[in-house]
């Protein structure tokens, strides 16, 4: 396995490595205070003031006192503030969709690997989310739009039910409009007289026609939804070491222990969620 893809465009000091973030861990929970609550289809941002050395892509284990922990990923890159996208289907994300601006939230983290920001520099990006997968594409979009000049052309496609179910509409039409990216939307669940676009996203990638020159695809979503992208990528002349996916399998301890998330040998807690496909793509035959 190469650690520099082979149609990418990778200068030697940027080549993929993978180092112990040591001390930046916080093993210990912090208390942080929610800043900002709103609601976006199904799912709730929750904002709160803390910073930490993180990448896009990672997530934190935030807890509610009495009622548990749950992994969430970062829905954000800036040093005031981090950003949730939760989905209040379990105990814990209820509990804490119920809380407002001024109470506190506990956070352990941050865990994982995320996207390698540094190894797609010089690079055209290809973001492709799926419902609330969207949310740690976020991230990766406010680390580009903060690091603009190291990045080629930033194509977003992201596919939901309905357009009531978007999320950052307000942030995408902002970026869309200054020209910071450019956007591709994909609606699955509505009537047949909607005027805007319908389908899922594979339809517009292949559509696209892009090439995977100097090119990285970063995937999250739910599982058959990123088999169906990578499939269409691969119409598209996409190698597995230019596709990155966002690997969400159950997980519970956040540190390797309890085995719940292990792919192919690696716990996706520890060492994903992301992931370069070809590290990965045995375990899905």
């Amino acid at each position: 396995m190469s650690d520099k893809c082979s149609c990418c465009n990778h200068p030697d000091e940027h080549r993929l490595e993978r180092k112990d973030r040591g001390t930046t861990l916080l093993l210990d929970p912090v208390s942080t205070t929610i800043i900002k609550k709103r609601k976006m289809g199904r799912d709730y941002l929750l904002r709160v003031k803390a910073y930490a050395d993180y990448d896009p892509g990672q997530f934190f284990q935030l807890t509610v006192l009495g009622f548990g922990e749950a992994p969430i990923s970062i829905a954000s890159y800036s040093k005031e503030h981090i950003d949730f996208i939760i989905n209040p289907i379990g105990t814990v994300t209820k509990e804490a969709v119920r809380k407002k601006p001024g109470e506190t939230l506990l956070l352990r983290g941050p865990y994982g690997y995320g996207y390698p920001m540094h190894y797609f520099r010089n690079n055209r990006l290809l973001l492709i989310g799926g419902g609330c997968g969207v949310a740690p594409l976020k991230g990766v979009m406010e680390y580009v739009a903060q690091h603009r000049e190291h990045y080629r052309d930033v194509h977003c496609f992201y596919g939901y039910r309905n357009p009531k179910e978007s999320l950052f509409t307000k942030e995408f039409d902002r970026w869309e409009k200054d020209g910071t990216f450019t956007f591709h939307y994909a609606f699955s669940d509505v009537k047949d007289d909607f005027k805007g676009p319908k389908g899922f996203v594979t339809t517009y990638i292949e559509a696209s026609g892009l090439d995977n020159r100097d090119t990285a695809a970063l995937i999250c979503g739910p599982p058959p939804m990123m088999l169906a992208v990578i499939t269409s990528l691969e119409k598209l002349g996409f190698n597995d070491d230019q596709i990155w996916i966002s690997h969400e399998r159950h997980m519970k301890c956040a540190t390797g222990m309890c085995g719940h998330c292990m792919i192919e040998g690696k716990y996706t807690c520890k060492d994903g969620p992301v992931f370069r496909w070809d590290w990965i793509k045995k375990s899905h035959g």
